[in-house]
């Protein structure tokens, strides 16, 4: 007759149930041969399931976890030489600060924004600097899968990627798409260094053709004056006061910018007692700026010198924040700095009332920058090492990006032997 458990126990007092069997016990029904190598630090064993079989079991202390391989192979003494090269060769992986178990590619995107964040709170980049790099790193997780193992991704694999984001997006720029790869790249090189990659996962690029990816869009004259134009009467006929305020706000932080080389958010972070406005050898006063580090991209102190102080000035007529620790781009109510929203909104309202919206440069508040470095090489005859250290970038970066305001630059100083005796001996050619 078929009985219950209860009534297979109902000798026992009540409340009270037989003793579980022993971690050994049931061991001992799962597993059946266990032997220890490397002294106990590895056990070799058989199971049910496995056969004859062996495999061997270790537990990493560092990463607490169990290690569990099979041999492959039904000798024992072959099991035991395999078992010890197997345990040898993980503690020499463990010893030399690689991990023994790999992560998914989300969890590596994860600790690496956690080391930026640091980075971040530490002052050596800006937030902007680490939000830009978490869009590019959410292409990088949809290119190879937010699950996928980190230890199964081929170096191949990335020779589709300008493939990939061209699909998703046709008109993804050549510069957009460098950068994408230099964050890959830093991030691999990362958990490389952390033990979460190994060298041979390294990533492997196809070609990319490249055109002019130096050259930066700079306002060429014309479109430059259409520019100032609109901005003396764009707050006309405007009767909001808030408006009118942004209206003049944002007026004065585009002539800042492109008078002084500021980047953008460093314009949008000062403060008056950054600011000095001195008198200058033409008409209009001239300008000092301190840019800290804690607002500089580069995270340096520096001080750059534009012209037209008198934009300071007139901001002071208008602004309702104009202590020293104040925000010179300020906000009408709060006295923060300046919305993001709010810039970019009114830019494109500029472009497109002023007519440069249908200009075939697509130019943006970071032209403004390129124009000031532009023309202070080409019509101010700057030296490239005094304009690389008022705008707080390399003289390499200065000799890439701006090649040909330079060749401009440097016309005269070519030209300059050129007279009556050396004009007869091309042949008195012109050339127009």
């Amino acid at each position: 007759m078929n009985k219950s458990k209860r009534n297979l126990h109902e000798d026992l007092p009540f409340g009270t149930y037989p003793p579980r069997p022993s971690v050994n016990e049931m061991t001992s029904k799962f597993y059946t041969a266990e032997h220890d190598i490397c002294d106990g630090q590895v056990k070799l064993l058989r199971t049910k399931q496995s056969g004859d079989v062996w495999q061997m079991r270790c537990w990493i202390s560092s990463e607490k976890k169990y290690v569990k391989k099979s041999l492959r192979t039904k000798d024992f003494e072959e099991a035991q030489s395999k078992g010890r090269k197997l345990y040898y060769s993980m503690m020499g992986k463990l010893d030399s600060g690689q991990k023994l178990f790999t992560i998914t590619s989300s969890e590596l995107v994860e600790k690496y924004l956690d080391m930026q964040k640091d980075r971040v709170d530490g002052g050596f980049i800006t937030q902007g600097r680490r939000s830009t790099i978490i869009t590019q790193l959410n292409h990088f997780l949809d290119f190879v899968g937010k699950d996928r193992k980190m230890d199964t991704i081929t170096r191949e694999r990335y020779k589709d990627y300008y493939l990939f984001r061209r699909r998703k997006k046709p008109d993804v720029k050549v510069p957009t798409l460098l950068n994408e790869r230099s964050t890959i790249g830093h991030i691999y090189k990362w958990g490389l260094e952390q033990g979460y990659i190994t060298q041979d996962r390294l990533p492997l690029w196809s070609e990319l053709r490249v055109t002019n990816i130096g050259t930066r869009t700079a306002f060429n004259i014309e479109d430059y004056q259409i520019l100032y134009g609109y901005l003396r009467n764009y707050t006309k006929n405007i009767s909001d006061e808030g408006e009118i305020y942004n209206r003049k706000m944002i007026r004065d932080f585009i002539l800042v910018q492109s008078n002084t080389g500021l980047r953008f958010g460093e314009c949008r972070f000062l403060k008056w007692h950054y600011v000095s406005v001195v008198k200058g050898e033409n008409k209009y006063p001239n300008v000092h700026i301190r840019v800290p580090a804690e607002i500089s991209k580069v995270r340096k102190d520096r001080t750059s010198v534009g012209m037209r102080g008198d934009f300071f000035t007139r901001i002071k007529t208008y602004s309702n924040h104009t202590h020293s620790d104040d925000y010179i781009f300020s906000d009408m109510k709060t006295g923060e700095p300046l919305g993001k929203k709010v810039l970019y909104n009114m830019w494109h309202l500029i472009m497109r009332e002023s007519g440069l919206g249908e200009s075939l440069n697509d130019y943006t508040y970071y032209c403004l920058r390129h124009t000031f470095a532009t023309y202070r090489l080409q019509y101010g005859k700057v030296d490239i090492r005094t304009l690389a250290k008022v705008m707080g970038c390399s003289v390499t970066y200065i000799e890439q990006h701006y090649d040909s305001a330079r060749v401009e630059n440097m016309t005269d100083y070519i030209t300059r032997g050129v007279n009556e005796k050396s004009k007869d001996a091309f042949g008195d050619v012109i050339l127009r």
